[in-house]
């Protein structure tokens, strides 16, 4: 009996396999890939418009070039960005000013190749950080060559504001240089991590506190950390950037396109937009990593 079942078990196994047929976009075609994710700080704002690509392609980066973007606030005021290189569309706040009315609604307009895409996002209230701690640590054993046995960990420290529903993106970077991988994304959803977690108006909780750090900092290193506040749209687009940047394995789903808030003003066009618009108010912290101020051990 034993033996027989020993038979069946990879006989059952390969009686599973199908083969499937399905279609990774014909060559040449192509959709409007949109990156906005804009703040209300007094530096550069970013539009980046792209070309999406065939599923098997190796092309790099296909900028989408003559393209009309602007950006309008409730009250109407047109902010315009300027194509300073292939596919990047740029707003100076020193000519009409940031976009930093909290609160407000702010409305992305682009029109490409005669089609008008149009997405809207808002700015939401964001917490003060109060602070960036640091506690020094030493492993027993090395990880790698590579890594470090011994320096410093870091956490944040802010409190969500009363009211259910305040969603955040924690970015931190060390030396200037961010954590940029999807699978780095750090979101908050008041000061949890999910909605119906029981953290509003609260301490951020210590995993999330303890997202800034990426290895082990050194004595002189730099820390950043931005808090994000952004739209709970938004919240939701980054968690499924994350969920499919790690979509592998033995339970992995099949891949697909994001959802998006950009539409096509004309509804009968068969054209479509990939990406994202959103606005996000910022708060920041930087601290020098310095063995005198680092908190004793835990």
């Amino acid at each position: 009996m034993k033996k027989l079942l020993y038979f069946l078990i990879p006989v059952a196994l390969w009686s599973c396999e199908d083969v499937i047929d399905f279609s990774v976009g014909e060559p040449g075609s192509s959709q409007l890939v949109v990156d906005a994710m804009l703040t209300n700080e007094d530096t550069l704002q970013v539009v980046q418009l792209s070309l999406s690509q065939p599923y098997f392609s190796s092309s790099g980066f296909v900028p989408a070039t003559k393209a009309q973007v602007f950006v309008f606030s409730e009250d109407s005021t047109q902010y315009i960005f300027q194509e300073t290189s292939p596919g990047k569309y740029v707003y100076d706040p020193k000519v009409k000013g940031r976009l930093n009315e909290i609160g407000k609604r702010y409305a992305l307009y682009v029109n490409y190749r005669g089609e008008e895409y149009a997405a809207l996002s808002a700015l939401r209230r964001v917490p003060r950080i109060d602070s960036v701690t640091y506690s020094f640590i030493e492993f027993p054993f090395a990880v790698n060559d590579s890594t470090p046995r011994t320096g410093y960990v870091a956490q944040f420290y802010a409190f969500d504001p009363i009211g259910l529903g305040d969603t955040y993106w924690v970015r931190s970077a060390r030396n200037g240089r961010y954590r940029n991988a999807p699978n780095q994304i750090t979101l908050a959803y008041d000061a949890g991590f999910s909605p119906g977690s029981q953290s509003d108006g609260l301490l951020f909780i210590q995993p999330i506190r303890q997202s800034i750090n990426d290895g082990l900092y050194q004595e002189g290193d730099r820390i950043r950390v931005d808090l994000h506040a952004i739209p709970n749209e938004t919240w939701f687009f980054l968690s499924l950037v994350r969920q499919e940047s790690g979509n592998g394995g033995l339970f992995a789903v099949p891949s697909s396109n994001i959802p998006t808030n950009l539409v096509n003003l004309n509804s009968q066009s068969k054209e479509k937009a990939l990406g994202f618009f959103s606005m996000s108010t910022v708060s920041r912290f930087e601290t020098v990593v310095r063995k005198e101020e680092a908190r004793p051990t835990p």
